[in-house]
């Protein structure tokens, strides 16, 4: 049975390969049929000259251009006229060619633009028997100036011409159908990696998000408790120097609680609906002072988009996961000492983000990607938009991301 169902299906191909439908391809047709026309005239014309026919020969006049052989270079070919063979070659491709564009415009065809079999096969036939009878009855003259071959011709004439149009059409098509299989497979491929983009952004921001819950909600909360707890126990001390290292104690766990453990879990998930996007990244540029110095600036344009009440929640998440990656580089990567994020909005349909310092710059290699590159790649391509890192003009290097608002 598989055997059999392989067979049918080589058949199958076969029959859909030779005739279709595929959708009309006029103008290749036309360079296929003019360039095989003219070849098939120059073949009758110089062995109607030699006198060496096997099928019919033409009486071809005395040339006006260039001659082919000459009776003193010892070659026996009479003169053969470019402009005949030229002229009927694109006088029947014109034709054929012309007939095939009205022909698919006036058929029924689906979506991807192929017509039926029936339609299909119909207009390759009367463009052939079009071609044939401008090739034999109506053209031959208007070019040979001599009679023109017999009407009986035209079949065969019409029988090449069919099948000539139905190999470019076949090849034609069998070419875009590939073409088109490889860029569904891409589009695919594409699609599924976009999709695991998403879902290791949506991963990333959820573990994120956990464990800020947990540095808020327990973390603080045990904080909190060990606190009290010394705190009783300073009232329970007696020894003075006790009661003051106690106290440190109890200064140091507020701290921690209040300002080291709140900062980290922003940092983590930043609370965008009650946070603005400034505060964050003050907050995010105030947690690396001691090591790197980080100027923030917006345009009007870009403030009001990204910190208005209706500011695109994926677009803000990715400026900020975009700025968090390019400082940790810059510091870790180029042992910079200053760094510029500037935003801004160059129209209205797109967002700047440029981040530039003054470290040492991109190695003569080439930077190497890895997961903070891979970070990147998944938020811009989550926030319509794309990034690069180039050289700076003297100094270090820029990081440019550029999100579409469209």
């Amino acid at each position: 049975m598989t055997g059999a169902s392989g067979v049918k299906s080589t058949a199958r191909a076969i029959v859909r390969f030779v005739v279709g439908p595929w959708p009309m391809f006029p103008w290749i047709v036309f360079g296929a049929l003019f360039l095989l026309i003219v070849l098939q005239n120059m073949q009758v014309s110089l062995l109607g000259a030699t006198g060496q026919c096997r099928f019919s020969c033409v009486t071809m006049p005395r040339a006006v251009i260039p001659l082919i052989g000459r009776p003193e270079s010892g070659v026996i070919v009479n003169d053969v006229d470019l402009v005949i063979i030229l002229g009927n070659a694109l006088a029947t491709a014109v034709v054929v060619a012309v007939a095939l564009g009205v022909g698919s415009r006036l058929v029924r065809k689906d979506v991807s633009g192929v017509p039926s079999r029936p339609a299909y096969l119909g207009v390759l036939a009367l463009a052939a028997v079009l071609g044939g009878v401008a090739r034999v009855l109506v053209l031959s003259p208007a070019f040979l100036a001599t009679p023109s071959l017999s009407p009986a011709g035209v079949l065969p004439t019409s029988l090449r011409t069919f099948v000539s149009i139905t190999v470019v059409q076949s090849l034609c098509g069998m070419l875009i159908a590939r073409y088109q299989g490889q860029v569904a497979a891409a589009t695919e491929a594409m699609e599924l990696v976009r999709a695991q983009q998403r879902l290791v952004v949506e991963a990333d921001e959820r573990a994120k998000r956990q464990v800020a819950e947990l540095l808020h909600d327990r973390v603080q909360a045990d904080l909190l408790v060990v606190a009290m707890e010394v705190r009783a126990a300073i009232e329970d001390c007696d020894a003075q120097d006790g009661r003051e290292r106690l106290e440190r104690v109890v200064t140091d766990l507020e701290r921690i609680r209040t300002n080291e453990v709140r900062s980290a879990s922003r940092r983590l998930s930043p609370a965008f609906g009650t946070v603005g996007l400034d505060t964050a990244l003050d907050e995010l540029a105030e947690s690396w002072a001691s090591a790197v110095r980080v100027r923030i600036t917006f345009d009007s344009a870009s403030r009001a988009l990204l910190m208005g009440p209706s500011s695109p929640r994926a677009l803000v998440t990715a400026v900020y996961r975009v700025t968090e990656q390019a400082l940790l580089n810059a510091v870790s990567h180029g042992s910079a000492a200053r760094v510029e994020v500037s935003l801004a909005m160059p129209s209205a349909l797109e967002l700047d983000l440029m981040i530039s310092d003054d470290g040492k710059g991109l190695p003569p290699t080439g930077i190497t990607r890895g997961s903070g590159a891979a970070i990147m790649d998944a938020w811009c391509e989550t926030a319509h938009g794309s990034w690069e890192l180039v050289p700076g003009q003297t100094i270090g290097a820029v990081l440019r991301a550029r999100f579409a608002l469209a």
